[in-house]
């Protein structure tokens, strides 16, 4: 069996109604290949290297349902937390790493929290992973700031984010933004440069992929 640790009182988040189609969408390479120009299997490649970058605990952050990660998190052996604010899709991300068993690998945890009040008190993560969330704040450092605080010293954060890199990508962005679900789209090159300029940045279609270290001490 599994459970959920929270602290939160379960008011319920953003995508708690949405949870259904959130996971359909995240894992249909149609819907990736016609909005994104990509494919689950970048999400997932991606999500692979970050687990195969070290031994030590991993940190996933916007976990949602676990659609790109679940069959990785369940090999990789590593102890691994992984966070979401809805619970809904904390409950689909259960079941996914459950597979076929009846339980979770007892390494793994999930973990009800905000994003920017993260409850750990002591950075000891060697791998964090966030994959499409940068895109979801207006401020991009409020988002890296509390997860490189994750980070043990030689840690890495590997995140992804929605650019306007396309045409129909960014007209797609644009009506995301209009709606409320996303911030105000930006280009590969003023996402590189809000995240400091990593040296480890890549583009396929309209997703970025980075790699960060740990910030200096």
């Amino acid at each position: 069996m599994w459970r959920i640790e929270t602290e939160l009182d379960d008011a319920g988040a953003r995508y708690d109604g949405r949870a259904a189609i959130y996971d359909r969408l995240v894992r249909s390479r149609l819907y990736n290949r016609v909005a994104w120009s990509c494919t689950p299997g970048h999400y997932t490649g991606f999500a692979a290297e970050a687990l195969a970058s070290s031994t030590g605990p991993v940190l996933e952050a916007a976990a949602g349902s676990a659609a790109a990660t679940a069959g990785l998190h369940r090999a990789s052996g590593r102890p691994t937390v992984l966070v979401d604010l809805s619970r809904p899709m904390l409950e689909r991300a259960a079941r996914r790493l459950a597979g076929d068993g009846a339980a979770m690998p007892a390494r793994i945890r999930l973990v009800q929290a905000d994003l920017t009040a993260l409850p750990f008190s002591e950075p000891r993560f060697t791998t964090v992973l966030a994959l499409g969330a940068v895109h979801l704040f207006d401020d991009v450092d409020a988002l890296i700031a509390p997860l490189r605080a994750q980070l043990a010293p030689e840690g890495r954060l590997y995140v992804s984010s929605l650019v306007a890199a396309t045409a129909r990508g960014g007209r797609y962005l644009e009506v995301l933004h209009r709606a409320g679900e996303v911030a105000r789209p930006r280009t590969a090159s003023e996402v590189h440069d809000a995240l400091g300029r990593p040296r480890d940045f890549r583009v396929a279609g309209s997703m970025a992929f980075a790699v960060l270290p740990a910030a200096a001490s």
